[in-house]
């Protein structure tokens, strides 16, 4: 399998699809390309910079990018002074020194804030305080590759050196960039991959344009098209770089696998997992920096230039993936929860806590930050009083993340009866404040608007007062969930594929047997049968993975308030669907993608249907489901077969009629190709004359020159 020549693009069609349609050999020849495009590049892999290699062109053997695509006018130019937004990572750089200019490419980015003791202690309050565009106090440190562009002549690194040693320079000691968050508008400014696509789709767009996506960029309905087309690039090349046998993956980023061991292996290592896993005194959370200890061992070993230009981050790369190797092979130190909290702020934030840990974070994925320590600062964690065993409702975090709660509650009778959601301290805590709305969704069953929607408060363990419908029985189980700070709350029952003969009474809804039997009076019972929950499927989506906890509760708000469609379908847009499960106040980038990744997922697994023709120019896409009966079947069928073809438009570029220079004319064989095409097209009444000054262009497959007609391809 070769590799391109030099500089060349390797910028395939089906970048585009995503990786579930791609060829194998595509596959494994952008994988072998990431692999020594992160070998030959300075400095750790971001998935921006993975999609400038493919798109742009690099140049393995010169370690550089080496097409005549990139117009230096189009890069951002940094000026001194550190008041202007730092461009996100993947942006291209350029510095004007007099007659001379200095270009780059920024290869990672991380929070700089002053807060942080110079011992990397982190006040909680710091850690995964959102990062928005208003928030222009909050600084970021962007690491320069100055020589992926062509390796520097010696007067372009006398010219560095000279900036490097200025105060005023544009850069600091270490050859970095520092200066206030990049104002990304409805974009968080912790989301490069979503900060970098917006450039280019904005003031970047000429860099666009100049690639195999550029035949997109025409009128408002390109744009969308363009949008949704680099959406599902970054998608697709997130995933290749975590299949990649050869690359170590953390967060957005890759390191060589083999470069990652040496670090590993050093002594470095060892110390920062030591320095990082020390609860505070009694056990309580201690929040630690990685970039302050980077530093500090920096100083101890005097050597300027360990975290120098690329270097920076490099380490920064390599420490995180040191702690989360530790965290997975279970080398945590005796009695210590280690996780991380911040993945951003100080190139990582890890939170270290004596066990046992609470009930929000026993289940939750130690390599998901949760941003808890913004949270307790925010509302400290209520006390609760404690239950007796036999009577306490079964409360378990199934996902959380700092934008997004999603919990599973088995109901006790005696919560049942008193009208309680239950919720531990801890999982209220990250509830917002005032009155909550809970939509209560009761599968396979219709319920009245009081009982659907309710709005209730907080009590001592739980949310108060709640009317359960008369159906419910003790144990049953709910699945709730809430955006982080949110006062909606969404909830759903599951139904079992059979009801459950329990005495003389059918169960229709998952329950803990358990409580149904401490309840009920009743010996033990066997767990009721599997109420249709999907398998997890691998993680798409290089932003916000999707979340299988989140698909019944999806399917519950599509029934309440989708649009009805054919064969009583229901329909919304993942705008939308956020909205509905969440409320519209608090629908944040990234709880919205969440949902969309998810819901995309289900689509994949054959839950939804999706529509990937935008509405009017409008993203996200709109997600339907579908009743299990004859009628919907066929609906469904003749809907995906016309979403299928709407698919294949998508990589075909339409027949079009292209004027010609003044004096030259269409040939003959232009002139019958397009005869040909206007019969085929509007029948034997046709006008077949080509319009003087034009000649014909065949639709064709993006990027693979003209092939067999375009309406042939769908229809065939």
């Amino acid at each position: 399998m070769g590799q391109p020549g030099a500089g060349a693009p390797l910028f395939f069609p089906e970048l585009t699809a995503g990786c579930d349609v791609m060829p194998r050999d595509v596959e494994g020849e952008l994988i072998l390309f990431l692999e020594h495009v992160a070998q030959v590049r300075r400095g750790p892999l971001h998935l921006c910079s993975a999609f400038n290699a493919v798109y742009f062109g690099f140049d393995l053997d010169l370690g550089t990018y080496g097409t005549g695509i990139l117009d230096p006018d189009m890069f951002t130019l940094l000026r001194p002074g550190g008041r202007d937004p730092l461009p996100p990572v993947g942006s291209f750089v350029r510095v004007e020194r007099g007659t001379r200019s200095l270009w780059g490419e920024v290869s990672a980015s991380f929070g700089a804030s002053p807060e942080v003791e110079e011992d990397g202690w982190v006040p909680g309050a710091l850690s995964g305080a959102p990062c928005t565009g208003e928030m222009q106090d909050t600084f970021s440190r962007a690491v320069i590759d100055w020589d992926v562009l062509g390796a520097l002549t010696a007067a372009e690194h006398k010219e560095l050196a000279r900036m490097r040693r200025s105060p005023v320079g544009v850069v600091d000691g270490r050859g970095h960039v520092m200066g206030p968050l990049h104002a990304g508008g409805s974009v968080s400014g912790r989301d490069h991959s979503g900060l970098y696509r917006q450039f280019l789709l904005g003031p970047g767009r000429r860099l666009l344009a100049a690639g195999s996506l550029g035949t997109l960029l025409q009128g408002p309905e390109g744009v969308v098209a363009a949008e949704r087309a680099l959406q599902v690039c970054f998608e697709t090349l997130a995933e290749l770089m975590r299949r990649a046998p050869g690359l170590a993956v953390w967060d957005l980023y890759a390191q060589p696998l083999d470069r990652h061991q040496q670090f590993a292996s050093g002594p470095v290592a060892k110390e920062l997992t030591d320095r990082v896993a020390r609860p505070a005194p009694g056990g309580t959370p201690r929040y630690t920096a990685v970039w302050p200890l980077l530093t500090g061992w920096e100083r101890e070993v005097g050597d300027e230039h360990t975290l120098a230009l690329t270097a920076a981050g490099s380490a920064v790369v390599d420490a995180n993936l040191v702690l989360a190797s530790t965290v997975v092979d279970g080398r945590v130190r005796r009695n210590v929860d280690l996780r991380i909290d911040d993945s951003w702020q100080q190139g990582g934030i890890w939170r270290a806590q004596g066990l046992p840990v609470d009930a929000v974070l026993a289940d939750c994925d130690p390599l998901i930050p949760a941003g808890l320590g913004h949270l307790e600062h925010l509302r400290p964690e209520p006390a609760a009083e404690q239950k007796a065993p036999e009577e306490a409702s079964v409360v378990r975090v199934e996902h959380l993340d700092e934008a997004l709660l999603v919990v599973s509650v088995a109901l006790s009778g005696t919560d049942l009866a008193a009208g309680l959601l239950p919720l531990s301290g801890p999982v209220m805590a990250l509830l917002g404040g005032g009155p909550l709305t809970v939509e209560l969704h009761h599968s396979g069953q219709h319920l009245v608007r009081d009982l659907a929607t309710q709005v209730t408060d907080r009590a001592l363990d739980g949310l108060a007062p709640m009317r359960w419908p008369d159906s419910f029985y003790p144990g049953i189980k709910i699945t709730v969930a809430a955006a982080r700070a949110g006062r909606q709350i969404i909830a759903t029952t599951s139904l079992l594929p059979e009801p459950v003969l329990v005495g003389d009474r059918p169960l229709a809804w998952d329950f803990d047997p358990g409580l149904l039997a401490a309840a009920w009076g009743l010996p033990a019972l066997a767990p009721p049968g599997d109420p249709g929950v999907v398998v997890p499927r691998p993680v798409h989506g290089g932003y916000r993975p999707p979340v299988t906890a989140l698909e019944k509760l999806i399917v519950a708000a599509l029934l309440r308030d989708g649009r009805v469609g054919p064969a009583r379908s229901r329909s919304l847009d993942g705008l939308q669907l956020s909205a509905a499960m969440f409320g519209p106040d608090v629908v944040s980038p990234p709880l919205l993608w969440t949902v969309m990744h998810t819901c995309e997922d289900m689509a994949a697994a054959g839950l939804l249907t999706r529509t990937t023709v935008a509405h009017a120019g409008v993203l996200p896409d709109v997600f339907t489901w579908w009743p299990d009966t004859e009628e919907a079947r066929q609906a469904r069928q003749i809907a995906e077969g016309a979403d299928a073809a709407s698919r294949q438009i998508r990589h075909w570029r339409r027949p079009w009629e292209r004027r010609l220079p003044d004096g030259y004319r269409a040939t003959p064989a232009a002139q019958e190709r397009y005869a040909r095409w206007r019969l085929e097209v509007d029948g034997p009444d046709a006008d077949t004359e080509l319009p003087p000054g034009h000649t014909f262009v065949r639709g064709h497959r993006r990027g693979q020159g003209q092939a067999p007609a375009w309406h042939q391809h769908l229809y065939r």
